[in-house]
């Protein structure tokens, strides 16, 4: 397992846990962000800026703070057109 900010771009991505936080687990999980859930990181920038991932349809962009806290795994390679 990685953390958020180290997974591969355009990569099928499972979320396998959330560490523990006061306010932003319980915001992460209302848009879509919980364990089990796939997502695709869609936004790499190699020195700094948010993290952007693809969750449900939406985009969610999130600071590399909160990514880390985000334990996620590799699936397989998402279709980039």
């Amino acid at each position: 397992m990685i953390d958020l900010n180290n997974a591969p771009c355009n990569k099928i991505l499972e979320i396998k846990s959330l560490s523990d936080g006061t306010g932003w687990r319980h915001r992460l999980e209302a848009v879509g962000i919980r364990k089990g859930q796939r997502v695709r990181k869609i936004v790499c920038q190699p020195f700094g800026g948010p993290i952007v991932i693809e969750v449900g349809g939406s985009r969610i962009s999130m600071g590399r703070g909160i990514a880390s806290k985000i334990a996620v795994e590799v699936v397989h390679t998402a279709k980039v057109p």
